[in-house]
């Protein structure tokens, strides 16, 4: 081989090393490109992804309020409940207790009449007196009762 041959056969190995070369690197830029927008993607679906999670979370939050209130409302109404059932027992049981008391003062009444009194259920008949302050008056039908308006000295509220 000669020289020139020699030369030729280097310049050719040359030529092809730096077009392997360039071919390289624009096949690594190319990659790389890819895998800068395959990143910038991926940045933009976390940002995404992150907007989504807070608007969840803002919604989660919310419904979470609604919730606590509801049982607030709801312990409200149930110690409002337990407040009326322990007046409504209070209640009865000064009713049972008002009952037996009437039931003494009957019994005792019945056994201070005589025997055989027609009037065990009536008043006495010459009893002018409730037992208040007032005199006991049945006749006010024609307007004399102090409350009636018809009646001349009666004052308007």
């Amino acid at each position: 081989m000669s020289g020139m041959t020699i030369v030729w056969i280097v310049v050719a190995v040359a030529v092809l090393v730096i077009l392997v070369a360039l071919v390289a690197g624009a096949t690594s830029r190319r990659s790389q490109r890819r895998r800068e927008q395959e990143a910038y993607d991926h940045e933009e679906q976390a940002r995404e992804s992150a907007a989504h999670a807070e608007k969840q979370q803002a919604i989660a939050d919310e419904v979470d309020a609604r919730a606590r209130k509801a049982q607030a409302i709801a312990d409200e109404k149930a110690a409002e409940a337990r407040r009326l059932a322990a007046g409504a027992t209070e209640r009865r049981d000064a009713a049972d207790e008002a009952r037996a008391m009437s039931e003494e003062h009957r019994s005792q009444a019945q056994n201070l009449w005589p025997d055989g009194s027609e009037n065990r259920d009536a008043e006495p008949a010459d009893s002018q007196w409730d037992g208040g302050t007032q005199p006991q008056n049945t006749q006010w039908d024609d307007g004399t009762h102090p409350h009636d308006p018809r009646n001349p000295k009666h004052t308007k509220h």
